[in-house]
């Protein structure tokens, strides 16, 4: 049986193949623990570096570009962009992949650069109107800066979101997530001192800089189960094929999101499951659209989202996808 692992920061003690664990938020592992079985189905056997038992690795699989490799071949899953990951975007980063896997259209040819989205256990949620959604609009996500300066990243237009909120509609809008106790910082070293200090600060007086943070969740389901529109944005917009969980979470659950992100979205998503952010001048006009909609509008938006989950159009972005195409790839290139 040939041997590979499984890279990434963090990654340790074969967890993320475990769908039992209790860091399986959201059921997040379930698209490594399908690849791992695909793997062993394909007499492969993939584990965790700390887990190979110094074993002779036939390969490396890498989340996202690492700097080390004990294997002679490597292949890469390349999920971020290089604002969050900046050795994503050095080509000569790349070169020590035998094939990457990725998100961007713009690279794929499908050949050394293999179209892979962001996978989920694909489950479909039926439509249930307004009963039991008894929060408005949601905001589910971290209070983080990146080092960059790029017009395309979103983070400052949440920011922008959940501040119109609070000053125009309080009781319509809930925040959550991790590091809202704390204000925005700066980027660069600038910021991780201020992070710093907000920190040591937050020992000694209460914050809340921002009145809407309801705190952390342990499941974003609990939230968006009981929420009839969220605030879906990505970390970056008009990047061809960046789609990541947040617009499924939505759907899992029954919220209708309001994108904004991959400027190809239509390719993959149809129009009807979403309201595309990009329609609307500013937030108020957002709002609006959303506080008039009636509640037959709604459910049409649940039962379009439902029926895109149970469709062809949405397997490329299940788990079992993911395996397929990973193993596939993988499996016919050590054959060579």
């Amino acid at each position: 049986m040939k041997t590979g692992v499984l890279r990434g920061n963090g990654l340790k003690k074969n967890i993320i193949f475990d769908r039992s664990h209790p860091a399986n938020r959201d059921d997040c592992f379930a698209p490594y623990a399908g690849l791992k079985q695909e793997f062993h189905r394909r007499g492969i056997d993939i584990n965790t570096v700390d887990e190979a038992n110094g074993a002779a690795l036939d390969f490396e699989l890498h989340q996202d570009v690492q700097p080390t490799s004990d294997a002679a071949i490597a292949y890469l899953l390349m999920f971020e962009t290089e604002f969050v990951k900046p050795e994503n975007g050095d080509a000569q980063q790349w070169e020590k992949y035998r094939k990457i896997f990725t998100w961007n259209d713009t690279l794929v040819d499908g050949k050394r650069f293999i179209k892979m989205n962001f996978p989920n256990p694909l489950a479909a949620y039926p439509a249930d109107g307004f009963s039991h959604r008894e929060r408005f609009c949601c905001l589910i996500s971290g209070n983080r800066t990146l080092d960059s300066h790029d017009e395309r990243i979103l983070y400052p237009e949440r920011v922008n979101a959940i501040r119109w909120f609070e000053n125009h509609a309080p009781d319509d809008f809930d925040l959550f997530g991790v590091g809202w106790d704390m204000p925005v910082v700066h980027s660069g070293w600038t910021g991780k001192v201020e992070r710093r200090l907000w920190k040591l600060l937050k020992q000694v007086i209460t914050l809340r800089p921002f009145p809407s943070y309801r705190g952390k969740v342990a499941h974003k389901r609990d939230v968006l189960q009981h929420t009839r529109f969220a605030i879906c944005y990505e970390n970056v917009r008009d990047f061809k094929g960046y789609i990541t969980e947040k617009i499924f979470d939505c759907f899992f659950s029954g919220c209708v999101p309001v994108y904004w992100g991959a400027d190809n979205i239509h390719d993959y998503v149809p129009a009807n499951c979403f309201v595309d952010r990009r329609k609307f001048k500013n937030t108020s006009d957002v709002y609006a659209f959303l506080k008039s909609m009636p509640e037959v509008d709604f459910i049409a938006y649940q039962q379009n989202m439902a029926e895109y989950l149970n469709s062809k159009a949405a397997y490329p972005f299940g788990s079992e996808y993911f395996a397929e195409t990973v193993v596939n790839a993988i499996v016919t290139d050590l054959e060579i």
